[in-house]
């Protein structure tokens, strides 16, 4: 057999549940044991506990929330399903708010789910690559006519992430130093995340303007926002849309945000 094979095997039996028999023909006996399997054991669990390790780090409040022995059953029913794809293991967990929605009985815990989705954000905001801000002054020079077709860039790491007020409480009770429990307050809420300089920010968003910037974000153009927040909340007027939107706007650009802005071509 050849090394790639060889290699290839090795890896495949310790991700795998139990090793490969083909492998465990080809060790050589270890000198003071006589159980190759329990030998190779070794580094089929210590890769786990490694995975369990770098998830721990990523999910340190979904760690103290589950408890050790829940958080590590999550760990190893996700690891068993999405072994790692990737030389660095910063980018192991990042599929674990996905996993927790589709797999029960993690799915029917908002909590659980939310407090995920929520970490992930945070990280994933402080990784995104930097970009330069730009100024709310070049607004000044949009001619009246182009403002309906105005496009906006945001900075890679604006995420708006869909979690619950009881996660919340228990993300911001952790970094106090507080003891944390699930909230009785359930309550679906959305907040936008955000890195400026070295510093991740969150803050929570209205309906109108979650919208708005879910909107925007996906590239639509200053006018679409406003003919979508007027469709989308037809009891508030399609005249407050614009200053609402123009409102929004202002904050995003205070908040350093947005990296581009230009008409979209006509």
């Amino acid at each position: 057999m050849k090394l790639a094979e060889v290699q290839s095997l090795f890896q495949r039996s310790v991700l795998a549940a139990e090793p490969d028999l083909r492998l465990l023909a080809l060790l050589r006996p270890p000198v003071r044991a006589t159980d190759i399997a329990e030998t190779f054991a070794v580094y089929h669990d210590g890769y786990r506990l490694r995975m369990a390790e770098f998830l721990a780090n990523d999910y340190p409040v979904l760690r103290e929330a589950l408890g050790e022995v829940a958080f590590g059953a999550m760990v190893e029913s996700y690891s068993s399903a999405h072994p790692s794809l990737f030389r660095n293991a910063r980018w192991f967990g990042a599929g674990l708010p996905q996993f927790l929605r589709a797999t029960p009985p993690y799915s029917d815990d908002a909590f659980v789910c939310g407090l995920a989705a929520l970490e992930a954000a945070l990280a994933q905001s402080f990784d995104a690559g930097d970009s330069a801000p730009l100024p709310i002054e070049i607004l000044g020079v949009a001619r009246e006519e182009d403002w309906p077709r105005l496009c906006f860039g945001f900075d890679e790491s604006v995420i708006v992430v869909e979690t619950t007020a009881a996660a919340l409480a228990a993300y911001e009770a952790f970094h106090a130093d507080e003891c944390i429990s699930e909230a009785p307050d359930g309550a679906e809420i959305a907040l936008v995340v955000w890195r400026r300089d070295l510093d991740v920010n969150y803050r929570a968003l209205e309906p109108l303007e979650r919208l708005a910037l879910i909107e925007a974000r996906a590239g639509a153009t200053f006018g679409e926002i406003c003919a979508t927040l007027a469709f989308s909340y037809p009891e508030r007027g399609a005249d407050e849309m614009a200053p609402a939107a123009g409102g929004f706007l202002a904050r995003w650009f205070a908040d350093a945000m947005i990296v581009s802005a230009a008409p979209a071509p006509e």
